[in-house]
């Protein structure tokens, strides 16, 4: 049986690593120049000149004839690279985002490769038994007396938030059906996220105090 072109080979079953390999070391070494090419915890020119050098790099966009998947991806890696903002220098003071250690990165490169859907059990049978013990276990260090005690895996706070509130309706709702609707009171230096969840799920504008 023939392999499949470079490029077109699947990251899963029993000849996903040995596909992967190779790539690996074309990001890998990607990474580094362009790392040494940055220098800094930003790259040097501002927005300006950022967006003309990814367009210069990545140009023409959509070739008619590509250039080969490592020559590819190698030039996209190293683009990206040089142009990014990296939480691991030692000069910078992360927003949001805080440098990966490289045990996580590689961590999600087996996630990756075997890409679990998490919204149904016949799609990620045991990454959903291990979400279900990592919940259950988180929550017991927020709640160590309680009986049960679970919890739901969301992808960040916003979400988080929403959630939250979709679940005080409800259940204020059930508790009291012929009440008005919820009221959501939050402090002014609440996440924003907070109104817009009010407004996405129908509730009342919050009533915000002063803090």
């Amino acid at each position: 049986m023939s392999a499949p072109p470079a490029g077109t080979a699947l990251a899963g079953g029993t000849n996903g690593p040995r596909a992967l390999r190779p790539f690996l070391d074309t990001v890998l070494d990607a990474l580094t120049t362009g790392a040494e090419d940055r220098a800094g915890p930003l790259p040097p020119g501002g927005p300006d000149a950022v967006a003309r050098t990814v367009r210069d790099a990545c140009h023409p966009l959509l070739p008619a004839h590509g250039t080969g998947p490592h020559a590819a991806l190698r030039t996209l890696v190293h683009t990206l690279a040089a142009g990014a903002a990296d939480p691991a220098d030692p000069h910078c003071a992360a927003h949001l985002h805080c440098p990966p250690l490289a045990l996580a990165t590689a961590a999600d490169l087996a996630a990756c490769a075997l890409n679990p859907s998490m919204d149904s059990w016949d799609q990620a049978p045991a990454a959903s038994a291990l979400e279900t013990l990592t919940s259950s276990a988180l929550a017991a260090l927020v709640y160590p007396r309680a009986t049960a005690p679970d919890a739901l895996i969301t992808t960040g706070g916003t979400e988080s938030n929403q959630l939250a509130l979709l679940l005080a309706r409800e259940a204020a709702a059930a508790d009291h059906p012929t009440a008005g609707p919820l009221q959501i009171v939050c402090g002014a230096n609440a996440h924003h996220s907070i109104h817009r969840s009010a407004w996405l799920l129908g509730l009342p504008e919050p009533l915000t105090l002063p803090t």
